[in-house]
Parts: C-alpha cells; sequence; structure tokens
C-alpha cells in the first residue's frame, strides 16, 4: 500500500471513475445483457458526475492537503457540467454558486431548510479518506467539511464520513477482515439511518447475494445517504482485495448503479493502489479531466501504452479503433488565443456521433482540415500550419448529440474572424463536410453571405 498521500487519492480517484463509468453504462438498455452475463460493454464508457466531483475534492487535497470549503465550491460550481448527470437540486445551487450566490445559504436552504440527504457528497469523497488513510479522525472531520458544501442534513454528512472511514482503513490496513473493516467505519459514524443501515450491513456479511443484500439495505434507488451507503459498505467489505469482482456485484443490486459502483471502486482504489485497477476497464473508460492535474507519474498507463489522462496541452484518451487520434496527425499546434463562442443550433444523431468521433484526416494539399475527438470534444485544426481553429464539446440528449460549448482562435494571425454567426455556420458545415461527408451548396452559399 502507498504511503504517500497523493498517490493514494489518486489511485482511489481512478477507481471511483472507472465503477462510475462502467456502472453508467448499465442505463443504457442494450447494455442490460452485458450487467446479466457480467461482460464488458463497448467503450467509451463516459463517467458522469461522481467522477467530476470527486476531482474537484482530489484538486483541492493536492494543492492544499485539506478542505477549504469556499475554495470547494468554487471548484464545483465551475467545473459543473450539467450533461454529467447533476441532481436537479445541486445542479440549481451550482448554477446560482456560478452567479455570485453564497454557497452556504444555498446548502442550507435545499429541501425547505433541512438540506439534502442525497448520496451526492458521499459518491465523491473516497479519494479524501484515501488521503487522511490511518487516520480517521482527520477523515471524519474534512469528509464532514467537503459534505457540507453542498449536502447540509446529518444523514447526507454521515454517508460522507462513512465512505471517507471505510477508504482510509481500507488503503491503510493490509490484513483487514471484512468485520473488521465494517467495525471501524461504525466507530466513527454519527448516530441516525446511515448507522444504522451499516450496522445491519456487518450482520448481513455471511449472505451472499447482493440482491437479497440490497433488498435489505437498499440500492441507492432513492438517491438518499442511508438507502446507498450501507449496501456500497457491504459490497466493499465482502470483496475487499478484489475491486472487479466488488463493482460487478455491486452492479448487479440495480438502482444508482454509477454511484453505488462509484463509491465502491472509490474506496477499494485506495487498497488496490493504480497497478491493481483493471487494465481493460481503464482502456474504455473516458479519461479523466485535464483540470485534474493528475501528476504524470501517477498516471495509470493501459495495456496498449495510452495514458488515461487529459492535461491542458496534451490528451491521449480512449479513441475507436481505427480513429485519427492528435498523435497520429503531422502537425498540431494548440490554440493560441481561444475565446467562447456560441455553439451551432443543432443536434446529431448518435449514428452521426459514431462516425464524427472518428475524426478526418487530410488527403493532398487541397484538403485544408483536420480532426480528431478526445473524449467528448471535437477538434478542428488548419492541415498546413496545424493551428488549432475549433473546439466543439458535445453533450447527449434523448435525440441525439449537440454541442454544448465551443471555442474559437481569435488570434488573428491564425484565423481572421468574421463574427459570431459566421463561426458557428462554419463549424456545423465542417462537422457536416469534412467528417459526415454532406456538402450543402445552399449552407455554403449562406455562409458566404456573412462574409
Amino acid at each position: 500500500m502507498a504511503s504517500d498521500p497523493l498517490t493514494r487519492a489518486t489511485a482511489s480517484l481512478y477507481g471511483l471513475a472507472l465503477g462510475d463509468a462502467l456502472g453508467s453504462q448499465f442505463f443504457v438498455p442494450a447494455n442490460r445483457e452485458a450487467l446479466t452475463t457480467r461482460t464488458l460493454p463497448p467503450g467509451p464508457w463516459q463517467w458522469t458526475d461522481d467522477t467530476e466531483m470527486a476531482c474537484s475534492v482530489y484538486r483541492l487535497l493536492a494543492d492544499r492537503g485539506m478542505v477549504d470549503q469556499d475554495a470547494l465550491a468554487a471548484s464545483f460550481a465551475a467545473h459543473h457540467d450539467f450533461d454529467r448527470g447533476y441532481g436537479p437540486a445541486t445542479g440549481r445551487m451550482l448554477r446560482l454558486v456560478r452567479e455570485g450566490g453564497d454557497w452556504r445559504a444555498l446548502a442550507s436552504g435545499l429541501f425547505d431548510g433541512n438540506g439534502s440527504w442525497g448520496n451526492g457528497a458521499a459518491m465523491r469523497v473516497a479519494p479524501l479518506g484515501a488521503w487522511f488513510a490511518g487516520d480517521p479522525p482527520a477523515a471524519v472531520r474534512q469528509a464532514d467539511l467537503s459534505a457540507r458544501v453542498t449536502h447540509t442534513h446529518p444523514e447526507a454528512v454521515a454517508g460522507a464520513v462513512a465512505v471517507a472511514v471505510a477508504a482510509a482503513v481500507a488503503a491503510s490496513e493490509a490484513d483487514l477482515s471484512p468485520g473488521r473493516f465494517l467495525d471501524a467505519v461504525l466507530d466513527h459514524t454519527p448516530p441516525g439511518s446511515v448507522r444504522d443501515g451499516i450496522g445491519a450491513a456487518r450482520r448481513l456479511l455471511t449472505v451472499a447475494d447482493p440482491l437479497l443484500a440490497a433488498r435489505a439495505l437498499g440500492n441507492g434507488r432513492k438517491t438518499a445517504a442511508h438507502d446507498t451507503v450501507p449496501f456500497t459498505l457491504w459490497s466493499a467489505a465482502r470483496h475487499l482485495d478484489d475491486v472487479e469482482q466488488a463493482i460487478w456485484t455491486t452492479a448487479t443490486a440495480g438502482g444508482d448503479v454509477d454511484t453505488t459502483c462509484a463509491i465502491v471502486g472509490g474506496i477499494l482504489g485506495g487498497r488496490a493502489g493504480l497497478g491493481g485497477l483493471p487494465r481493460d476497464w481503464l482502456r474504455r473508460a473516458e479519461p479523466l479531466p485535464g483540470w485534474a492535474e493528475v501528476p504524470a507519474g501517477l498516471r495509470p498507463e493501459t495495456a496498449d501504452g495510452a495514458w488515461l489522462h487529459s492535461t491542458a496541452g496534451v490528451t491521449v484518451p480512449f479513441a475507436p479503433d481505427g480513429a485519427v487520434t492528435r498523435s497520429s496527425l503531422r502537425k498540431v499546434v494548440p490554440f493560441a488565443a481561444p475565446v467562447a463562442m456560441p455553439p451551432p443550433e443543432r443536434v446529431w444523431s448518435d449514428d452521426d456521433w459514431a462516425v464524427i468521433r472518428l475524426g478526418h484526416r487530410p488527403v493532398g494539399m487541397d484538403d485544408r482540415w483536420s480532426a480528431y475527438v478526445e473524449s467528448d470534444t471535437l477538434h478542428l485544426h488548419r492541415s498546413w500550419t496545424g493551428h488549432q481553429i475549433y473546439e466543439a464539446r458535445f453533450g447527449r440528449t434523448p435525440e441525439g448529440r449537440f454541442v454544448v460549448a465551443a471555442r474559437v482562435e481569435a488570434d488573428r494571425g491564425r484565423h481572421r474572424r468574421v463574427g459570431d454567426a459566421y463561426d458557428r455556420l462554419l463549424l456545423e458545415l465542417l462537422v457536416d463536410t469534412i467528417l459526415l461527408q454532406r456538402h450543402d451548396p445552399r449552407r455554403w452559399d449562406e455562409l458566404a453571405s456573412l462574409r
């Protein structure tokens, strides 16, 4: 087990992201058979708000070594991506914080002043527990602070405390029995429904069937801490030294699968270490966001040598077979002065997205654009100079894929901007023409009229 807190927290974060990303795949009806047969669904697996918020916790600890509530609230708000599946109350709160609202008043005012008792504080806290491995009282204090930024109800706080202590204990004690593991968590969890549920989980350790255990403990279907945390601790306790088996067991019970699997993956990731995480899963999972700033030496490497992490300058994420990647292009030059631009008002089908993700490699001198997709972001570069001109981050709706946010090069030496309307239409036409091979002369005439 790692003695360095950053290494432990990094392993926990990757374990959390793997559980989250795999669990989220089982909300797709086509993947239900994969859950039944325990076969891996096709990648890439996108993670959800669980991982996004956990990255803020991780980054804060890496920078400061402790929880600063104001900084954590600011990070949650700054990196809030509504397409990641946030609950409506948390999503609205983070939007208001971003607009200048007081997080303390907003969090405490939720649900008629009772605060949220949801599982959101518990789902993101495992890396904090791994950071404070061997010091459960510190994990309790810091988890309490981290929870109250968004979840002030005592049950939500207790859920975060329990998961943090579980991660702290799992990452520090090599010779650990399931019973002693849960006893240590019970010793530090405040009284209430969450603690009562963990006590029930302790009594159910002899039960092997996750469906039966979930019937008694909950499976997160109510998205409440007391309906989520006891079952995840039962599952982690039953499989302390087998991350894969623990996550499959957790997913089998259904419910809030991405969150339950994220909690279990986070608890056991810190125990297994980076080398103990399944490589097949890492290859399929979406990379962590660049702003998490995982040190290069701590990024797990897949069997094919690709680093599963994005940085501000270089990204080498999962790409489908045959897809154009950044490293496969002759010349790639990042933005010099990117600015936000209005995204195209257009929805592409999932089949279109599968083609878009393959990218485009220029053929001949007259082919002026190259394109590649990293995670959910399309990058468009001039083929001759390599200069990046556009970036488009895609989101998902029931109807298909759309551009959530876009950026354009504002350096006039690289791109002479005509205006937002021109750039918005050109970006749309490049997707249709270069990537999807659909040429509409009328739209290009419309573009010419905007000059």
